[in-house]
């Protein structure tokens, strides 16, 4: 089974966008609900990767570069897009 790398680094980010901003929200003292919602938006993108990944587990290194490769090429189009600005 194939998997998209694409879609696996957006995962990856996203989760680590909300494990950023729960750290945040704990740092400054944030509790309750809100809190609640991201960290279990947070669990959420855990279990997506999971599920990804542990299908194919002899997979991951080539996962892990596609997914890289997907980075650089979208930090060459940003660096293009400054550049031209």
């Amino acid at each position: 089974m194939m998997h998209d790398p694409v879609y696996l680094a957006n995962v990856s980010s996203a989760l680590l966008g909300a494990l950023h901003e729960a750290q945040d929200m704990v740092d400054a003292g944030e509790r309750g609900e809100p809190l609640a919602d991201v960290v279990r938006h947070a669990r959420e993108l855990h279990q997506i990767m999971a599920e990804e990944l542990g299908v194919a587990r002899r997979a991951i290194g080539e996962h892990a570069a596609r997914s890289l490769v997907e980075m650089g090429e979208r930090l060459r189009s940003l660096e293009r897009m400054i550049a031209t600005s």
